[in-house]
């Protein structure tokens, strides 16, 4: 399975309330479960930079926990619909992979134990076990994002996003810096 990469991408809702992914200079596509190339690459950059987020989407579906793929799209379909709503021709993830929300005209604001929790969802700044994996990986076996890919059994542009998030937790921006940051903070 070819992974959607999560940039250059715009979110919105149609008419029904059904969430569509844009990716730049390419057709829409409705998100449903079988879309299991862009909810697997997306689950892991919410649960990873987004926990909070994640454990509120996780909350808000607890139900469904059983059916664990229907249970990944539900939170990922939950995730958009409170932060990605209008179709506005404004990149909602760039090409870094940043995310960029909308305010959503959400019949529960004020009264919604989620608010600015899973809207307006924060990054989280703490490197997770998969992102120390990762760093160790690049600092310690200087292997290439090819090497871990193949590794981890990820895709490339997988492995390049968690990369740039890294660097980004980090404040580190070359591979150098990443690997003074690994050896001053001593991360295994």
């Amino acid at each position: 399975m070819k992974e959607v990469e999560i940039s250059n991408l715009e979110l919105y809702q149609d008419p029904s309330g059904e969430v569509l992914i844009k990716p730049l200079g390419r057709p829409a596509f409705l998100l449903d479960q079988s879309r299991r190339d862009f909810i697997v690459p997306f689950k892991l950059i919410l649960s990873c930079d987004y926990a909070q987020a994640w454990k509120a989407c996780e909350e808000w579906n607890h139900k469904s926990r059983h059916n664990t793929p229907y249970f990944d799209f539900l939170n990922i379909r939950r995730f958009c619909k409170c932060n990605f709503q209008k179709y506005d021709g404004v990149l909602d993830i760039d090409e870094n992979g940043n995310f960029h929300y909308e305010f959503t005209d959400c019949p529960m604001r004020g009264e919604c134990k989620f608010e600015n929790v899973l809207c307006n969802a924060q990054f989280t700044t703490k490197l997770t076990p998969y992102d120390l994996e990762i760093t160790r990986l690049i600092v310690l076996e200087q292997m290439t994002a090819e090497e871990i890919a193949f590794r981890l059994d990820r895709s490339v542009n997988t492995i390049n996003n968690r990369r740039k998030t890294i660097l980004k937790k980090t404040g580190c921006s070359t591979i150098a810096s990443l690997t003074n940051y690994w050896h001053q903070h001593n991360l295994r």
